[in-house]
């Protein structure tokens, strides 16, 4: 449970406060953990964990594994590092450096301030890693992208849980080898003694939606319905965006509608954003306005789903108010994202005009994507010259972007200005720009081809 350090105190006794020489290393370890669980900054520098901690020195109070294990848990960024290597040195002064809680919390630590060196030496002088560490340091390696170290890790491990086999579930689709995921899920079903969770089922999906294989991802949701499993908001929302992305929509709205009051944002979102790639855009609008009217505030990613809905669907009115009710009603600030809809969605209505207004009162500087929308849009009307800006800026930040290219000599050829199509043909050459050839994959009796 979660609880400011200032609940917790008053809450103990009316007459306890961090100055009482009297309180004893428990109270101090949960005041520690206390204040590393708050989900907002503390409301005074004393309530930190590490002011505790040494609020707790100052009187002299014993400390243990577990005083120790909650601070360094606290500890879990890069500008942290020092501070958690000073740690560590209390930890050896005090000799709790063979404790395996402590060493867990040690891993954990060196993984999150992006030290996996530190790490992995704390990992090798555990004579008996304990399945915790054993975890850990997987993660670690899954994290930094050495799916080959954590996995010969993984195969080492004399015992596994359903957390070893999530993580390296999760770290072939967190790095594009999802094909690797569903070998590996098949040998985890070969260990009978491990049973997946919603977790390990959502990456499952997860994988599934990368592929973009609808049948993997029905025999994926059936295996959850094979083992008993009720669907939380998480792996719904997994399963609906698996859905929508596998072409599947009326199923993604089916999973939707059967998390019943479960639904949070992120479910929201998802099928927002499934309606709006589905080309449902009044329903994508609908939905949106149901969520607001539930009491869900959207963020940044609701109002992307329903800006792209309305580009696609060519609502002008409609996503120039979503667009203002952002910032208006929300306190939302547009990122380059929902700057590059709005173009977008004025460049397809030949709007012009309107589109450079937007781009030029944008706060952040326009990207390759906000100039190639802006360079689509010219292209429709036939604007050359706005072509040739938009052209000039993608050059500059991109000077390899062959569709850029591609683009404007098209338009020349559209104009009849054929000298100038073939000099930007012959600019190509020059600057040994090549078209990147298309790539597709289908599939054939549940493989991927």
């Amino acid at each position: 449970m979660k609880v400011s350090t200032k609940k917790l105190i008053s809450s103990t006794h009316p007459s306890l406060n961090l100055w009482h020489p009297t309180i004893d290393s428990f109270t101090w370890n949960t005041l520690i953990r206390a204040a590393h669980l708050q989900t907002h900054p503390p409301t005074s520098p004393t309530h930190t964990p590490l002011s505790l901690f040494l609020r707790m020195r100052f009187h002299g109070v014993h400390l243990d594994y577990y005083t120790f294990s909650f601070l360094l848990q606290s500890i879990h960024s890069p500008p942290h590092l020092q501070l958690g290597r000073a740690l560590h040195s209390q930890v050896l002064f005090f000799g709790f450096s063979s404790d395996p809680f402590v060493q867990t919390s040690l891993i954990s630590m060196y993984t999150g301030c992006g030290d996996l060196g530190s790490a992995r030496k704390v990992f090798d002088e555990m004579p008996q890693p304990d399945l915790p560490s054993w975890n850990s340091i997987i993660n670690a390696n899954v994290k930094a992208g050495l799916l080959s170290v954590a996995r010969q890790l993984f195969v080492k491990m004399p015992s596994r849980n359903v957390v070893s086999w999530s993580s390296m579930l999760d770290g072939y689709v967190r790095w594009g080898k999802c094909e690797g995921a569903l070998d590996l899920f098949g040998k985890m079903q070969e260990e009978n003694k491990v049973v997946p969770n919603e977790y390990t089922m959502s990456i499952l999906v997860a994988a599934c939606e990368q592929l973009g294989s609808l049948e993997h991802g029905k025999w994926a949701h059936a295996c959850v319905y094979k083992l008993g499993m009720e669907i939380n908001v998480v792996l719904g929302t997994s399963l609906i965006e698996m859905y929508a992305k596998c072409g599947s929509i009326n199923r993604a709205r089916l999973v939707f509608e059967n998390l019943g009051r479960k639904k949070d944002l992120m479910a929201w979102s998802a099928m927002i954003s499934g309606l709006a790639m589905h080309g449902h855009w009044e329903d994508c609008l609908r939905l949106f306005s149901n969520m607001v009217e539930s009491g869900v505030r959207p963020d940044g990613i609701a109002f992307l789903g329903v800006l792209s809905a309305c580009v696609h669907g060519g609502l002008v009115s409609q996503g120039k108010a979503m667009f203002e009710r952002m910032s208006k009603e929300f306190d939302i600030s547009p990122s380059v994202q929902h700057y590059g809809c709005m173009i977008d969605l004025y460049g397809r209505a030949g709007l012009i005009d309107e589109a450079l207004n937007l781009l030029n009162t944008m706060p952040m500087e326009p990207d390759v994507l906000i100039w190639g929308a802006l360079l689509s849009g010219a292209r429709v009307c036939g604007d050359v010259e706005t072509c040739e800006i938009a052209l000039n800026k993608i050059i500059e930040q991109d000077p390899t972007n062959s569709a850029a290219y591609v683009l404007l000599s098209s338009v020349y050829a559209k104009m009849g200005r054929w000298k100038d199509a073939r000099h930007i043909r012959n600019l190509m050459e020059t600057k040994s720009v090549k078209k990147v050839p298309g790539r597709s994959s289908i599939e054939v009796n549940v493989n991927i081809q």
